[in-house]
């Protein structure tokens, strides 16, 4: 498979999760009323107030901003550093008195801190009167923080850097993490209270639970909670692409998790096993248990372990480990493409690509290679996307 097939292919599944799409194909204006999944919603005379929390949530504040941006009283934007400009910022503040925010992921910092302050005191006042839409995605959980009364930032910190370092998934994560912070298991909307509270969430989380959903920030009986985007349609997009380009095209599942080198082995053994031009799509977020002090993220680790297991493949293979919000880990990789030729090429830089697995050095490895995926900021988070197809 050539660089502009892997583009191709690339492209249709970051499509998919277009959040701004995802927001307007669940949301419509008529008149006064807002309607959401069949729902209306009286606009007359309302104080209406944006919060859009995570990584995708510039383009789903913008989706809202366009079907009501004039109706709206005051609002907080807050996403990763890369994922906004400053033009957008005088926008959202000029056009619709919104004020945001680019803070630090996955480990929280003193711009988390100042949004998820902002956040409470925009929800302080509230009224029966009042409507809050919600805009939220993955990776607010650490880009907004209001911690509980005698919780430091650092405390926060260093909490999320155990966390990221042990293994845990992102539901045991944001367990503990809805226990440490007043707006997370429901506390924007209990916060908001009287007013009525509408969730639009674009998941990237397994199974699409919104108590686990950046920490379950809308999860109350309520609040009218929609769910607008989630992996499920990225993998879809990314198998009608492969079929587009020849391959017979089958979801293994949208439910990976676990291990990230486990799972690479797992996935090289499917490939050696499944007929010619043959791609195997997998959804969802695995896991890396921190072991050495390399820098990498889960699926350059994934894609790393693949093409170990591959030491002598029968036939050409081609592994596309994505990360739909653009970031792998703490790195400025979405991922990593592994092919048949990886080792080889890694044995004529002189490097042992199982000393790079043991330091958990995924990133330094491709990055010598040359096989990083780097896309920059997608605006949308919708888990992990794996592609394994075999020629």
């Amino acid at each position: 498979m050539n660089t502009q097939e892997i583009d191709v292919i690339i492209q249709a599944t970051l499509k998919a999760a277009d959040p701004h799409k995802a927001v307007l194909r669940h949301v419509s204006v008529q008149g006064s009323r807002l309607w959401v999944d069949g729902a209306a919603h009286d606009l007359a005379n309302k104080d209406i107030r944006l919060v859009a929390v995570g990584k995708a949530a510039v383009p789903m504040a913008e989706a809202v901003g366009e079907l009501i941006g004039e109706r709206i009283t005051c609002g907080v934007v807050a996403t990763k550093y890369g994922h906004s400009d400053a033009e957008r910022a005088r926008h959202f503040r000029s056009a619709w008195h919104v004020v945001s925010y680019e803070a630090d992921h996955p480990v929280p910092d003193k711009n988390s801190l100042k949004a998820g302050e902002a956040i409470c005191d925009l929800l302080k006042d509230c009224t029966a009167n009042t409507l809050v839409i919600a805009c939220v995605s993955g990776g607010a959980s650490a880009l907004v923080v209001a911690p509980q009364s005698g919780i430091s930032l650092n405390v926060m910190r260093a909490i999320n850097d155990a966390l990221l370092r042990s293994g845990a998934d992102i539901r045991e994560m944001n367990a503990v993490r809805s226990r440490l912070d007043r707006l997370k298991a429901g506390g924007l909307v209990r916060l908001a209270q009287p007013a009525q509270v509408i969730g639009l969430i674009l998941s990237d989380v397994i199974g699409d639970p919104l108590d686990v959903i950046a920490s379950g920030m809308t999860h109350e009986p309520s609040a009218h909670n929609v769910l607008v985007g989630n992996n499920t349609q990225a993998c879809e997009a990314a198998a009608q692409a492969a079929r587009a380009l020849g391959y017979n095209a089958i979801i293994v599942t949208t439910e990976m998790c676990g291990e990230a080198r486990e799972r690479g082995t797992e996935i090289a053994e499917a490939i050696l096993n499944a007929p010619q031009k043959t791609a195997l799509i997998y959804g969802g977020e695995t896991t890396v248990t921190i072991r050495g002090e390399g820098k990498g993220g889960r699926n350059q680790e994934l894609a790393l372990a693949t093409a170990i297991a591959l030491t002598n493949p029968q036939s050409p293979f081609t592994l596309i480990a994505l990360g739909t919000d653009g970031t792998d880990g703490p790195t400025d990789a979405a991922g990593a493409v592994a092919t048949h030729e990886t080792l080889a090429h890694a044995v004529q830089l002189n490097l042992n690509p199982q000393d790079f697995l043991a330091r958990n050095d995924s990133y330094s490895f491709f990055e010598q290679v040359g096989d990083l995926l780097m896309t920059g900021p997608t605006g949308t988070n919708v888990a992990d996307v794996v592609i394994a197809l075999r020629g």
